[in-house]
């Protein structure tokens, strides 16, 4: 996250340090940690997330959990307020993957439908508004998601028939439609198909398919599209000279892949 660090053992419980201005290490206080303390009352999680000052939790039983900073909503308990340990997200279960924007959340459901919660001054939420949503609300139009991904102020789906779709933020082409339109729902991006993994950073997104190919779309004020240059195009160009690749993730200026 912004300052701090959340990691998941394998025995389920979960471990943060760092910065805790907002209750984001869930120990239930908001005193900075220099070593690692336990997320108080959670177990049997299987993914964690870290957005701008906040963390998202998901338990083996489907459900979601959520604490730290929560201005917008991003906590998804119906409220505006900062917790230092973990509340539910309310009406939300079956849920296989959690994703963490820097105020917004994600989650994918095991019937296909992406869910979003929290900022949405850019239409992150994809529910065809501006509003802000303190409780999980459907993304408009999206089906059949196999895999999600959060940018700082935008929201990318992978669908299973390979097709990539993003919506948000999108003043330096992170959606990658060949605009830089603001989009409230989803939107395709352009030129991409057979892609089997995607990521968001701040103002960039990434993606790899199944051939091993990387492809990156977005800002590349600091070359984190990897094409050679620092050109922002406005579709996705290939990662130069790399194959074979397995995994992708994006930070705030850039990109690693495995």
């Amino acid at each position: 996250g912004v300052f701090f660090t959340v990691a998941l053992k394998d025995n389920g419980t979960v471990w943060a340090w760092g910065w805790n201005v907002s209750g984001q290490l869930g120990d239930g206080t908001t005193t900075n940690r220099l070593t690692p303390m336990q997320v108080g009352g959670l177990s049997e999680v299987t993914a964690i997330a870290a957005g701008g000052r906040y963390t998202v939790a998901l338990k083996n039983d489907g459900t979601v959990w959520a604490w730290g900073s929560n201005f917008e909503g991003q906590l998804g308990d119906g409220t505006t307020t900062d917790r230092t340990a973990p509340v539910q997200v309310g009406a939300l279960s079956d849920v296989i993957a959690i994703a963490a924007g820097f105020g917004h959340t994600v989650a994918l459901k095991s019937d296909g439908t992406v869910w979003v919660w929290g900022a949405n001054s850019y239409g992150q939420s994809g529910n065809g508004t501006t509003s802000v949503s303190t409780a999980p609300a459907q993304v408009i139009g999206l089906s059949d998601v196999a895999a999600i991904a959060a940018g700082s102020y935008h929201t990318i789906a992978l669908k299973n028939d390979g097709s990539v779709w993003a919506w948000g933020a999108n003043a330096v082409y992170q959606l990658g439609d060949g605009t830089s339109t603001v989009r409230l729902t989803p939107t395709p991006v352009n030129d991409l198909s057979n892609v089997t993994g995607i990521a968001g950073g701040y103002i960039h997104s990434a993606a790899f398919k199944n051939d091993g190919t990387a492809w990156a779309w977005g800002n590349n004020y600091y070359g984190q599209l990897g094409n050679g240059t620092t050109t922002t195009p406005m579709t996705p160009m290939q990662v130069s000279e790399l194959s074979k690749v397995t995994a992708i993730a994006a930070g705030t200026n850039h990109t690693i892949a495995l």
